[in-house]
């Protein structure tokens, strides 16, 4: 459901809300201007890293095959692919973001740096 200012990315068509500047999917800019957060030692277009306000207490993502999706902690189930959070093993949630954010690796088995492709079949 859009709200009065939110828009579509000129590259992938994700609904962003109004207050992001770049979209939350691939990262492009709304004034059609690419922003590489890979140079400020982001992921490059990736809506999967830690991107400051982007990602709250709480949010998870999902942990289903070919997925990776950012989701708020309001979401009970993925808003790309349906899956439920709670049926999902290993599934992020707040206490690996946080690990995350401090240094962790996230998943089981990732080393640093590791990242979801959002543009990849597979990961």
């Amino acid at each position: 459901m859009s709200r009065p200012g939110d828009w579509n990315c000129r590259s992938c068509q994700h609904l962003n809300f109004q207050r992001r500047d770049s979209c939350q999917r691939c990262g492009d800019s709304k004034y059609g201007d690419r922003i590489d957060f890979g140079a400020f030692g982001g992921r490059g277009g990736s809506s999967f890293g830690l991107t400051g306000s982007d990602v709250r207490p709480g949010d998870w993502y999902c942990a289903a095959a070919n997925c990776g999706a950012h989701n708020f902690a309001s979401r009970s189930s993925c808003f790309k692919c349906g899956a439920f959070k709670d049926d999902l093993a290993g599934g992020y949630n707040s206490d690996i973001l946080r690990s995350r954010a401090f240094g962790g690796s996230g998943r089981p088995g990732w080393k640093s740096g590791d990242w979801i492709c959002s543009r990849s079949p597979s990961f």
